[in-house]
């Protein structure tokens, strides 16, 4: 039976939820805005299949998935239709395996906004919803209910694609409990799986700010600087605009600059490491710039690895689709240290923090903890680390 005792063990993927073949397990959702598993004594047979499935529990059997190829192939690319990757998050490359997928015959699985701006994982084979699952939703998406459904579209022998964090692909894995020739699974570098309840937060703070409903946000839109000035936009129904670069962003600040919208379960994380669990991990290729001036581009540039076979013969199925490059594995992790390490512990007080969220809103407590002076020793060691792993 699962027993969460430490908020650290759980990344509240939702997998043990349905493997509970008699719908004993129920959310708990703490003040922070992280669902976590509770238990109905009345209902549970203690068959164990919560433990089964659970990505912490099974963390060293699930990362030896593809221990076969601990070291994947390593590409810079993008996706060749320019006006795609204008509009995706990074290079487009999301969007390139999705189509390939529905091409084929195949669904897609991955998290779309709902109305009330949270984030839930679909399964789908209509093409209007890859339009719907395409750019990062940076917080927490809830895939109850989904494990089951792709279980269920696999045994029809369907193609199934499905796209989700680290950890949600470690549950699917553990829920399946066995390969499928026709999934494939494809993770992204996570640098942490975010407080919905922070998001919300900033949002109605915005709203109040410009004084009306938000109808649309987009996250790293590419309008105002290119892609590397990781701007966020979002439009009001009175028709104002708001958008800030990279960490002059508030809720960017949260989760890159102070971590304090992280969950818990991030800062020791079972799945920032090689080999990678899924089949394919797609990112942005922070650096490019550096590595490789000729290859960056203002539109958005992807890092691909390519952990098995499976993946690999996939990826080479897109042909023109896609314009890659060889890159190496060095370059990756430097631009993308999350490739191999936890998310940093905040320096803000963190039960402080949220407890002023929950009664006071977004605005008090970003204004009271939400800036703090980090102390030189602090700031130095994490100096001394970026420059370890620059090497």
């Amino acid at each position: 039976m699962i027993d969460i005792k430490r908020k650290e063990d759980c990344v509240g993927c939702g997998a043990c939820h349905d493997a509970c073949p008699r719908d004993a397990i129920y959310w708990e959702t703490d003040i922070e805005g992280f669902w976590y598993p509770r238990v109905n004594q009345d209902k549970c047979i203690e068959c164990g299949l919560c433990e089964k499935v659970c990505p912490i529990i099974q963390s060293g059997k699930l990362n030896c998935t593809n221990a076969e190829t601990p070291v994947p192939d390593v590409l810079a690319a993008y996706n060749a239709d320019p006006e795609v990757r204008f509009k995706s998050t990074s290079g487009g490359i999301f969007s390139v395996l999705a189509e390939k997928m529905l091409a084929d015959g195949g669904y897609i699985c991955g998290a779309v906004w709902t109305e009330d701006f949270g984030a839930k994982h679909i399964i789908s084979n209509r093409r209007e919803n890859l339009l719907r699952i395409r750019g990062s939703k940076y917080f927490q998406s809830d895939m109850t209910g989904v494990y089951r459904e792709i279980r269920s579209v696999l045994a029809k022998g369907e193609k199934v694609l499905v796209c989700g964090c680290p950890c949600q692909m470690a549950g699917l894995r553990a829920f399946l409990r066995k390969d499928y020739d026709n999934l494939l699974l494809v993770d992204f570098i996570c640098c942490s799986i975010n407080s919905p309840k922070l998001f919300k937060g900033y949002i109605k703070d915005l709203e109040w700010q410009y004084g009306a409903e938000m109808v649309e946000y987009h996250p790293k839109n590419k309008e105002y600087g290119g892609w590397h000035k990781f701007a966020f936009k979002a439009t009001f129904k009175n028709g104002r605009v708001y958008a800030k670069n990279g960490t002059s962003d508030e809720f960017t600040k949260c989760f890159i600059g102070t971590h304090i919208a992280a969950r818990p379960s991030c800062q020791k994380c079972h799945y920032k490491k090689l080999p990678r669990v899924a089949d394919i991990t797609i990112a942005d290729f922070w650096g490019i710039e550096k590595t490789d001036p000729a290859f960056d581009s203002p539109n958005g540039v992807s890092l691909v690895l390519l952990n098995n076979d499976k993946g690999k013969r996939f990826y080479a199925s897109l042909g023109d689709k896609v314009v890659s490059k060889a890159a190496t594995l060095e370059s990756a992790i430097r631009g993308n240290v999350n490739l191999v390490r936890s998310s940093l512990y905040s320096v803000i007080d963190r039960e402080a923090f949220y407890e002023a969220l929950d009664k006071q809103g977004f605005r008090y407590a970003m204004d009271t903890y939400g800036h703090p002076k980090v102390p030189f020793v602090q700031r130095l060691r994490r100096f001394v680390k970026r420059m370890i792993l620059r090497r």
